[in-house]
């Protein structure tokens, strides 16, 4: 699949905003990603000191960089799901975040949109998907993303353990529209959340 490393369109043009494959990403800026985690999620200290993600190893990461600096970040990767009878392939979304100092810019907004003209343009995926917390879903649906009142069945990073969760879950259409969704049945994701 093609990678970038930068967009024609920046409406915030002080930010050089970069798609990166996981194999070609330093070690320097995982470790910076690293520390732009900690800021932004201060009661996993501890996780994000040791990781730059949870759940699934990523395939990409879309990050926003000022200054030499990752200011935002997301990371994603492709999988094939079912609901019930129905398959989707689906971008995988997870670690999103915005350095503190940062937040109230429409990052948010401007890196989904990036990630939806990534994925239209160089994918085949149906949708993107990402499971989140309550307080972060009214975000998310803000971003083009639309939640769906499903149950996933995962297999949890931490326990090793196959469970189901009930919290927010939202997907964003891709090549697939919102009525091809299938909204009946649990979301298996047939591997480990992102």
């Amino acid at each position: 699949m093609p990678g970038f490393t930068s967009f024609r369109y920046n409406p915030l043009p002080d930010m050089d905003w970069k798609l990166i494959p996981e194999p070609e990403l330093s070690a320097a800026l995982e470790a910076d990603i690293q520390r732009m985690l900690v800021a932004a999620f201060p009661n996993y200290v501890d996780f994000f000191n040791a990781n730059s993600y949870w759940g699934s190893k990523p395939e990409y990461r879309l990050i926003a960089m000022q200054a030499g600096q990752p200011v935002a970040h997301l990371e994603f990767g492709f999988r094939r799901i079912t609901v019930e009878d129905s398959a989707f392939e689906i971008a995988g979304i997870g670690a999103v975040a915005i350095h503190p100092k940062h937040q109230g810019r429409k990052l948010g907004k401007t890196m989904f949109s990036h990630l939806r003209d990534h994925l239209q343009q160089h994918t085949h995926v149906d949708f993107g998907f990402i499971g989140c917390h309550d307080e972060v879903a009214g975000f998310y649906a803000a971003s083009g993303f639309t939640r769906v009142q499903q149950s996933v069945y995962s297999l949890n990073p931490d326990s090793q353990a196959w469970e189901t969760f009930h919290g927010p879950t939202l997907i964003m259409p891709i090549h697939s529209s919102l009525e091809q969704w299938n909204s009946h049945g649990v979301i298996h994701l047939h591997g480990m959340p992102w």
